[in-house]
């Protein structure tokens, strides 16, 4: 316990992703005053964040350059302890809140881009994420490139990078990803097919008769560990926790995969198949006719009622609402990308009776809203945006065709 170690650009990156989370936090919970404030987020973070400072800087960094089991020992924890933790955490939307209000409406504007936007979904597919994945462990586990890192810092460091950014990008796809739009099937395959790569490499490591890196044949023989004992062990520990949670996880999304199906065929056997006595046929076929025909009305004509109650124009109010960062602290039905979780959520608010709890939702208060928020709530969460007039019409006209 006397060997610790003090790694310059490790201890730099904990400190000022730490500084950053706090100063961000508080900050948010003073302008929210409380309201959607989930308290086990930051609990998440400050896990996560401890896991990577004992993962990379207790005696467990020091004994990694000896032993092959303990090296795989911090790597367990970059990717199957500290990625998930940080990833439900989200922290991302807490560190730009750490910045200035004129920064963080440049970065709200940028990150709502088309373009960073479409990117950060390939990046986050289910494909693009099992190729990164096993990428990193089969390539950094080469004899030659492993080694490598062991006797470079700098070397060293990019393969923890490596391996903390790959397992991030797995837990957020499985956690924040489409696998709901895609229907839970899709989620337990991707599940068993990226922890093939653990279990592989594993079990090829622990099976194999001898050792795979001379340097940690040499160092384990010289602090008195059998070094193909000590390989054996750092494949078991690759092998059966990535296994265990893989299996889990899997397990977990299988069940819900089976609960979803059972609800569907309830659903399906307790609806009538077709009118009740008390329901002649025609007036079902005139209902579902009306109804049909009222909600055609609803959906073509719904965009020029907006625009002819707000004076601004619906599709150009879409882009505004990216432009203007709203999406990054909303969910917006209909804008990409919009499913920030700092506000509350859009949908539906044609239909409210009121505007932040206390205004009457017409189109003349929302416009004021949306320009000067704080007018009408000072310790509302929402920044004063400089929002002109017509840019404010027309996110009004886009939001009341949210019905």
């Amino acid at each position: 316990m006397s060997s610790w170690t003090f790694d310059p650009p490790a201890a730099v990156g904990l400190l000022l992703s730490g500084a950053l989370y706090a100063v961000g936090a508080a900050r948010l919970l003073r302008h929210a005053s409380g309201r959607g404030w989930r308290l086990w987020r930051p609990l998440a973070f400050a896990a996560g964040w401890t896991v990577l400072a004992i993962a990379l800087l207790s005696p467990i960094a020091t004994l990694s350059e000896s032993l092959l089991s303990v090296h795989m020992t911090q790597h367990e924890l970059l990717m199957v302890v500290a990625a998930p933790l940080l990833v439900l955490a989200r922290p991302l939307g807490t560190f730009v809140w750490a910045l200035p209000l004129r920064r963080r409406i440049a970065v709200g504007r940028w990150v709502t881009r088309p373009a960073v936007s479409g990117a950060w979904r390939v990046l986050t597919g289910a494909v693009t994420v099992w190729i990164l994945h096993g990428a990193a462990l089969w390539v950094w586990h080469a004899p030659p490139l492993y080694q490598a890192a062991v006797r470079d810092d700098r070397i060293h460091a990019l393969m923890h990078v490596c391996f903390l950014f790959t397992a991030t990008l797995f837990w957020w796809a499985l956690i924040h990803g489409r696998y709901g739009r895609l229907g839970y099937g899709i989620g337990v395959l991707y599940v068993f097919l990226t922890g093939l790569h653990a279990t592989a490499l594993g079990a090829l490591m622990t099976v194999a008769p001898r050792p795979w890196y001379a340097l940690y044949r040499a160092r384990g023989a010289a602090a008195g560990v059998d070094p193909l004992e000590d390989q054996q062990l750092a494949g078991l520990l690759m092998w059966v926790p990535f296994g265990i949670v893989f299996l889990v996880v899997g397990l977990a999304l299988f069940a819900a995969w089976l609960g979803e199906a059972e609800r569907r065929v309830a659903t399906t056997a307790a609806r009538p198949m077709g009118p009740g006595p008390g329901l002649p046929l025609r007036a079902v076929a005139l209902l579902v006719l009306s109804v049909a025909t009222a909600g055609l009305a609803c959906s073509s004509e719904s965009p020029e009622r907006a625009a002819g109650w707000t004076g601004g124009e619906p599709s150009r109010g879409k882009t505004a609402i990216r432009r203007y960062g709203c999406s990054s602290c909303h969910t917006i039905p209909g804008v990409p990308g919009a499913d920030g979780l700092v506000g509350p959520p859009l949908t539906h608010l044609a239909s409210r009776t009121y505007i932040a709890g206390k205004l009457t939702n017409t189109p003349d208060n929302l416009r004021a809203f949306i320009a000067h928020p704080h007018a009408a709530e000072r310790s509302i969460a929402m920044p004063e945006m400089g929002i002109p007039d017509q840019d404010a019409r027309d996110i009004c006209a886009y939001l009341y065709t949210l019905r």
